[in-house]
Order: C-alpha cells, then structure tokens, then sequence
C-alpha cells in the first residue's frame, strides 16, 4: 500500500481523518522537511477516508450523518510504537491498536459509499505518515534512526476532522468530537474557510 498514489493522481475533494496532536510535538520538524501537506496545512494524523465526498456535495445532511458516526464512537488511547515504509516512498509510524482505525474507516465507507483511496489496495492499513522521499530516502533513513529512539508516543484520539483542499491549502471544514453530540449537526463545529493555491493530498 502507498499513500502517495491518490496524490499522483490528483486528489479531488476532501479528507476524513484523525489527527493526533501528540504526535505533531515530536513530528513538526520532520513533517515540515519531508511531508508536503504539512505545509499545506495539514496536521499529523491517521487518514480515515480519501478522498471522502466532492465538497460540493458536503453539506448539513453529510455532517450530520459523520456527526451520527462520531457521537457513536467512544474516543480511545493508542501508542505509535514503530517505524515502517511503504515500498522506500513513504515513511510512516505504526498505530497501535490499529483496530479502532479500521473498524471506523470501515463505517464509514459503508454508510457513505466512499472507499478508502478509492479502493485503490486490498489491504487496509492505518498509518501516520513522517514523510515522503524525493527519489532518495537517505535523509528520510536519518529521520527513521532518529525517531526509533523517541518511541513509543502515547496519543489519544478524541475527534474526527473534515479537511477541504483549495489549491496549495487544505483547510478544516468540521471537528467531530467522538463520543457525544453537541450543538448543531449532531456535533460537528463547522469551519467555513479556504485558502488559496495549489493543492496536496492528505
């Protein structure tokens, strides 16, 4: 499985993913480096589904329906504990239980008939990704060295977030607290903002 194929091809739309701020205070410097989308403004994170829905058709009843989703999935502790690659392109971090992603991933490809990658690969995989190489993974081999010692990071996921790409920026369309519901669309804040610019995918 590879992250990056999506992004070759042009990722339209929007994003469903967990992110983990935990991880982004030992990241930050890393991802910057190596990860595109962390410049354009995507946090660290687990990618549930991408891309979701086109972003014209995410609207009150979608939100709502994620909202559902969320408010019935109980927020859960997990421990990024290791170090792996997809094929020397993509160098990510091992969640553990990596369960909960799954199953939810699965929810909401069933209700929302939106597969993860577009059913691109058999095997699902939850994974948060430290960078991408640029045809040589030396600098990335450096990175990996270095952060096996700073492992495992224990992590929470509390919410589930809506990104919408608008050329060079991805931005926060909706937070999704897990395990509640609150205030209009079951839950969800809505953040109705775009950046301009050249698109990456999540």
């Amino acid at each position: 499985m590879d992250e990056a194929g999506p992004a070759r091809a042009g990722t339209e739309g929007s994003a469903v993913l967990v992110p983990v701020p935990q991880a982004e205070k030992v990241l930050a410097e890393w991802r910057a480096r190596h990860d595109p989308v962390a410049a354009a403004g995507v946090p660290a994170h687990v990618t549930l589904i991408v891309p979701w829905l086109p972003a014209d058709e995410i609207g009150p009843g979608a939100l709502a329906g994620l909202a559902e989703v969320a408010s019935s999935t109980p927020p859960w502790e997990f421990r990024l504990t290791g170090v792996a690659w997809f094929g020397r392109r993509v160098l990510w971090l091992v969640p553990e239980p990596a369960e909960e992603f799954t199953q939810l991933t699965v929810r909401l490809a069933d209700r929302f008939g939106t597969p993860p990658w577009e059913g691109a690969f058999d095997e699902l995989v939850p994974h948060l990704t430290v960078g991408r190489a640029d045809g040589d993974a030396t600098a990335l081999d450096r990175v990996a060295d270095e952060l096996r010692a700073r492992l495992p990071i224990d992590c929470r996921a509390d919410e589930m977030w809506v990104m919408l790409a608008s050329g060079r920026r991805w931005s926060v369309r909706a937070r999704l607290p897990f395990g509640r519901r609150s205030g209009a669309l079951g839950g969800a804040t809505v953040t109705p903002r775009f950046h301009r610019g050249r698109r990456a995918a999540p």
